[in-house]
């Protein structure tokens, strides 16, 4: 780990020597271990020598929220010169932390969406990111990064223009009606080329614009942006049963020359997006150490996550969220819910009911606000009520947007699609637990943290935390109860019976037990001892299986009952 931090540094002081060469260096070291830290004691040092005073720092973050914590923590690592740090934002309040001049401070920190409104345009030719006139040298990428932006234009969506696209030209109205009619007629998977709608009426997207008006959501101008950019090429067209008919394609929004940069990202090595990205040429690697997990036990409930089950069954899941909390009611909790649904109702309000007042300790976060946050890292149990997944028309999108891969080049093969959905999953599942305390660095592992999951297997949540969570333990969550049934019953029952007449310590043969129960030994290992049911139950009783150098062959009785 120290080796990684040390090839972050390394990456970093390149760049202020004017030495790095133009790729994006990835930086995933488990979070906890201490990028931030790092990054904070860097940008200290270089502020304070002498040789580096015209070498310019470009910090970028994900969110409002993150701005302001980062540059506290900035300071509170070691105070910086007041005129050091500037912070250029939407938030006039968080723009006050700082130097008025953006240009005058030596480390600017401002958001993503920030670069992404450069739509491509060159970091060199902003003067508002330069420092003294120039490009600031040191660059640093906080959290997710993407090369283009993925584009999934819902023809609903499309459809809600029409009335503002009616008053510009009722022609034009008219033809985006028709392709929409005509995408919807294709089967899914279907290449498209969307008509050019600029040329052919000679109307460009700042007509569009101006024609909703000073005071319309950003939504729907993104939306004609994306409509507008789109016209003109062939696009992938999905559809999903939940989301209907996609045009899916993508487009540049960052600066060309980010390169050289830097992207600390925890979830590097687990997303198949950076995958592409390295392949192309674009992304180095930079020396990893993987945290260990034999701390955590994740608890998995075999039960639809997604929002759509919420919608369906929210009641029936938060109550079984609330009866998780109670069980350790001395104890602080993290939820992680999906946001309030029209139908589904409010999750966090349907949890807080079930709890029916008890003098728990429990904080609340939302899927999407899952990240970059270190408020909850003292709380031992969380619970993600849910998953977070994405329509194929996003997944595709990524894949295309990192692989740089048009509709026209070749179509999306199911097999990168599941890498790409893969890891977008072990993304979210490895922030989502990371809020809690499973987040902090001990030696090289984490201190004991339970974790619930609500996620259906045929997403592959056991092979998903396996390998976001390297020495985890993974259990089944059965909130019924331990149900047994056939023989399983019949073997726990004379299991239970012989532990109340037996000493500790004392042994009974599998071929006992067996012969008890009316099996044939043989069949006994296959389907009563690789049960998971059995398993647990035997864990409650106190019995461990015993046996020689090579095979186990009795069951061992350690608390009697």
């Amino acid at each position: 780990m120290w080796d990684a931090l040390s090839d972050q540094v390394k990456a970093m002081e390149a760049m202020a020597n004017g030495t790095a060469c133009p790729s994006l260096y990835l930086s995933s070291l488990d979070p906890g271990v201490g990028k931030t830290q790092t990054l904070y004691a860097f940008v200290r040092n270089l502020v304070r020598s002498p040789a580096h005073a015209g070498v310019g720092v470009l910090i970028c973050l994900g969110r409002l929220e993150e701005v302001r914590s980062f540059v506290q923590g900035m300071n509170a690592f070691g105070v910086l010169p007041p005129a050091a740090v500037a912070v250029m934002t939407s938030d006039p309040a968080l723009n006050a932390l700082g130097h008025p001049v953006p240009q005058e401070a030596q480390v600017l920190v401002t958001t993503h969406q920030r670069l992404e409104r450069m739509r491509g345009r060159r970091l060199s030719d902003a003067s508002a990111f330069l420092y003294q006139g120039k490009p600031r040298a040191v660059r640093v990428w906080d959290e997710s990064f993407l090369p283009a932006r993925a584009v999934v234009l819902n023809t609903n969506t499309i459809a809600g223009l029409l009335e503002t696209l009616s008053t510009i030209n009722p022609d034009l109205r008219a033809r985006i009606m028709a392709m929409v009619n005509e995408v919807e007629g294709l089967p899914d998977n279907s290449a498209y080329t969307v008509p050019d709608f600029a040329a052919e009426f000679g109307i460009g997207l700042p007509k569009v614009i101006r024609a909703m008006g000073r005071r319309a959501p950003t939504k729907p101008k993104d939306a004609a942006a994306d409509l507008w950019h789109l016209s003109g090429r062939t696009v992938s067209v999905r559809c999903g049963n939940r989301d209907g008919w996609a045009l899916v394609d993508y487009r540049d929004s960052l600066p060309p020359d980010m390169a050289p940069m830097l992207i600390l990202d925890a979830s590097g090595r687990v997303r198949a997006t950076y995958d592409d990205m390295e392949a192309r040429g674009l992304l180095v690697r930079l020396q990893s150490a993987v945290k260990r997990y034999d701390n955590l036990t994740v608890h998995l409930w075999d039960k639809g996550g997604g929002k759509s089950s919420f919608a369906l069954h929210g009641n029936e899941l938060c109550k079984e969220v609330a009866r998780m909390v109670l069980t350790k009611p001395q104890e602080p909790w993290l939820v992680i819910v999906h946001k309030p649904h029209p139908t589904g109702g409010d999750y966090e309000r349907l949890i807080r009911q079930h709890l029916q007042g008890a003098d728990v300790d429990v904080a609340f976060l939302t899927w999407g606000n899952h990240i970059a946050t270190n408020t909850y890292v003292d709380r031992p149990n969380v619970i993600l009520a849910g998953t977070l997944f994405y329509g194929t028309a996003q997944y595709e999108a990524l894949k295309r947007s990192v692989a740089d891969q048009r509709a026209s080049d070749a179509c999306v093969s199911a097999e990168a699609l599941a890498r790409v959905k893969m890891g977008e999953t072990m993304h979210h599942l490895l922030q989502a637990l990371c809020r809690a305390s499973v987040r902090r660095c001990e030696g090289d592992g984490c201190p004991p943290t339970s974790a619930y999951v609500i996620g259906n297997s045929r997403h592959d949540f056991q092979g998903a935390l396996a390998k976001a969570f390297p020495g985890a333990r993974v259990k089944p969550w059965r909130p019924e109860g331990l149900k047994l049934t056939g023989y399983v019953a019949k073997a726990i029952a004379y299991l239970s019976e012989m532990a109340k007449i037996v000493q500790t310590g004392a042994k009974v043969r599998f071929k006992q037990v067996a012969q008890a129960i009316g099996m044939k030994p043989e069949n006994f290992n296959k389907d009563v001892r690789e049960h998971p049911a059995f398993s647990e139950a035997l864990g409650k009783l106190g019995i461990i299986e015993v046996g020689g150098f090579s095979r186990k062959i009795s069951f061992q009785f350690q608390t009697p009952i």
